[in-house]
């Protein structure tokens, strides 16, 4: 029996809330369900699901054919590095990244030790504040991807206020900034390689 090919583009969302309903994950879904409706094929990981250690700086990732840690960060990084387009969503804590994108970031130090590079055509960020640190948000972010890459990436973003669950649901102005910054991201998935 032979499998079936998928020459959809893959996109892989990689969710940093702990909240399965929160925000940041209602703008993930209503970006994937724009993309899905575009012809990609597409999978969300909310990161908080996973068992993913932090980092213990063993310094030697290099030498090392897999990580130390036994745990989920590898295959939740495969997936990331399999992407055609990567987006990486976090709610802003304490002014950057939440605990879970940051565990992803630093685990991916056994990648880069291997010159093992991201490739997506395309990366979206999304980062949700109650008041403040978007800028830092994504800028955590747009460092982890420069770090992780070989070249320049096309970069979208989408970065807006929302403070209680369902905030974003009943902000029309960032409902409408999702469904442009999911355009975006079809747009250059549907550009040649290397465009």
């Amino acid at each position: 029996m032979h499998a079936i090919r998928d020459d959809r583009p893959y996109v892989v969302a990689l969710v940093g809330s702990p909240r399965i309903r929160g925000n940041c994950s209602f703008l993930v879904d209503l970006a994937l369900e724009d993309l899905a409706r575009q012809g990609a094929r597409c999978e969300k990981l909310m990161l908080g699901e996973f068992d993913i250690r932090p980092c213990q700086g063993h310094e030697d990732c290099d030498s090392r054919s897999v990580c130390a840690l036994h745990d989920d960060a590898a295959a939740v990084i495969e997936k990331a590095y399999a992407a055609d387009a990567l987006l990486l969503a976090t709610p802003v804590y304490y002014e950057d990244v939440s605990a879970q994108m940051k565990l992803f970031i630093d685990r991916n130090v056994f990648s880069y030790g291997h010159e093992r590079m991201l490739t997506p055509k395309v990366v979206g960020l999304i980062a949700v504040a109650a008041e403040t640190g978007l800028a830092e948000t994504i800028a955590t972010l747009k460092r982890f991807v420069a770090l992780s890459s070989s070249g320049d990436l096309p970069l979208v973003e989408l970065a807006g206020f929302a403070d209680k669950a369902g905030d974003a649901a009943a902000n029309a102005q960032l409902v409408a900034e999702t469904h442009r910054f999911a355009e975006q991201l079809g747009v250059a998935l549907r550009e040649p390689h290397g465009a």
